[in-house]
């Protein structure tokens, strides 16, 4: 007795189909394309996490700069806030403009005189060289000419 099976035809188009699927697998060119194919997934993967990561720190960055721009604005509009009272106008007035205030005096002293002061005042301090002895008509002779 011979046995004879019978299948339906959708059976053996797939029995077909995945001997070809396997057949293509055992292929060595097949195989090579895959392999190319995964190591450039592989590659933008990497390229594409490297960018993210770039990203990332660029965001941090400008972050932190955001950070410090607010509270520079802050400082600002508090100083703002300052500047438009009364006192703090009256302050300025009397320092850029010499200005005075009831029951005060103003002093103008001359630049070149804080230099010579300095220097002296670091004769004595560090005791550096000596000034010779000036005579006494040379010292008159200064303070009317230099004030002082």
């Amino acid at each position: 007795m011979d046995r004879f099976v019978y299948r339906e035809k959708s059976k053996r188009e797939k029995r077909n189909s995945v001997s070809s699927v396997s057949s293509f697998f055992n292929n060595f060119l097949a195989k090579m394309i895959l392999l190319a194919i995964s190591l450039f997934l592989f590659y933008n993967v990497g390229h594409s996490v490297n960018i993210t990561v770039q990203r990332l720190d660029i965001l941090k960055r400008a972050q932190v700069e955001v950070d410090s721009l607010r509270l520079k604005n802050l400082e600002l509009d508090l100083l703002l806030g300052s500047m438009q009272s009364k006192e703090y106008l009256e302050v300025q007035a009397r320092d850029r403009l010499n200005f005075a205030g009831e029951r005060e005096y103003i002093f103008v002293i001359p630049e070149n005189l804080f230099e010579e002061k300095e220097k002296e005042l670091n004769k004595i301090l560090y005791r550096e060289d000596k000034e010779e002895e000036r005579k006494i008509y040379e010292i008159w002779e200064d303070f009317f000419l230099k004030g002082v």
